[in-house]
């Protein structure tokens, strides 16, 4: 039985190489996803949706009589990067998004005042406002069928990848069309299985 050798120097060389890789790697998966430090908007690209601060979306949604989407996300969140790397960038979901929807970004890490059926409110309330009673999670797309009333907002936590998303965007304006008509289906009675 032959003994075995380490060289300590070799093993501590290379323990630090890996360690130093894996930094790297897990580093390097926050920059795919723009910071927007003391922003609840972020900057218009080409060939992309068009977002709009809170205030100014749930006022062009109402004046334009489209769906509202407030996509709440934070800096922070994996899964939020994971949403504009893969879902918010595909040209499907961008060119569905712009054409029936008015897209709002709320990052509730900022706190900003907004304006609410003409009431001055804070970020905290606006969040108890839009999730109703649902569990805050991150990212959250909310879709407000109808912004002008007081109707519940339809939640959806998670990442969803874009044929999803653009399923949920198809039972979103199916169920706008519905409720004009007098029928009442629910958010979750058609998307149950996404």
């Amino acid at each position: 039985m032959g003994i075995l050798f380490f060289n300590f120097d070799q093993m501590k060389s290379k323990c630090f190489t890996f360690t130093l890789l894996s930094l790297g790697l897990f580093l390097s998966s926050f920059r795919e996803r723009p910071i927007f430090r003391n922003q609840n908007i972020p900057p218009d690209k080409k060939d992309s949706i068009k977002w709009y601060s809170f205030n100014e979306g749930h006022s062009k949604a109402i004046s334009e009589n489209k769906i509202l989407m407030v996509n709440v996300s934070t800096e922070s969140c994996y899964f939020c990067k994971l949403m504009d790397k893969h879902t918010y960038s595909n040209s499907g979901v961008i060119d569905t998004l712009n054409k029936y929807f008015v897209c709002v970004y709320l990052n509730p890490g900022i706190d900003s005042s907004y304006l609410l059926n003409g009431k001055k409110i804070k970020t905290k309330e606006l969040m108890k406002y839009l999730f109703v009673d649902e569990q805050v999670a991150y990212p959250t797309s909310i879709f407000w069928l109808h912004s002008e009333s007081e109707e519940n907002r339809h939640v959806i936590s998670g990442f969803k990848q874009p044929p999803i998303f653009l399923k949920l965007l198809d039972a979103a304006r199916a169920l706008r069309s519905s409720s004009k008509l007098g029928f009442t289906l629910k958010f979750h009675e058609i998307t149950h299985h996404y």
